[in-house]
């Protein structure tokens, strides 16, 4: 996968509900669960989800 070959980070999160939901593994490493937690916040702050 890319993330392996070229030691790219990853960041995962659902986004359309009322406010973002973070998606993580538990093989996730800390960064990548790191890289998730700040993706929801700043999709947070870019939008109508906190009023």
């Amino acid at each position: 996968s890319i993330t392996y070959f070229a030691k790219g980070s990853v960041a995962c999160m659902i986004s359309g509900a009322k406010a973002p939901i973070v998606l993580t593994s538990r093989a996730d490493s800390d960064s990548d669960k790191l890289n998730s937690i700040a993706l929801a916040c700043l999709m947070a702050g870019k939008s109508d989800y906190i009023k």
